[in-house]
């Protein structure tokens, strides 16, 4: 058996092992973690069908609106909840999807290691 000053600095240790790692996971969930960026909701998931088919160009418009035209020449416009000024240099970007279990609805794209949330994404008339 350990003597007592043994034992109090081996639950000392516990405790303080177990304090800074519930501190961790607290504050790496915080709103005003700067690692962790924050995009402001989509007006509406996108549950429509575009009718898109595969993705010919995009045209950076400017930081809430892009154009994307698909290889059948239909022309598309994106627009933004808040500026995505990663457009402007992109070469590519993703499509996010929810948890719709429809690879269809969509309510954002991936660009440049930000999310941007969709306003609007329709086919121009």
């Amino acid at each position: 058996m350990a003597p007592i000053p043994a034992r109090m600095a081996l639950a000392s240790a516990v405790i303080l092992m177990v304090a800074s790692g519930a501190w961790g996971f607290v504050h790496a969930f915080d709103d005003d973690h700067p690692s962790w960026p924050v995009s402001p909701p989509a007006q509406d998931a996108l549950t429509q069908s575009l009718d898109l088919e595969r993705i010919a160009e995009f045209r950076y418009v400017d930081d809430s609106d892009v154009v994307v035209t698909d290889e059948l020449g239909h022309v598309f416009a994106m627009k933004f909840t808040a500026p995505c000024p990663e457009f402007k240099a992109a070469r590519d970007f993703s499509l996010v999807t929810e948890s719709f279990r429809n690879l269809d609805r969509f309510t954002a794209v991936s660009v440049g290691g930000h999310t941007c949330t969709f306003r609007d994404f329709a086919l121009q008339h």
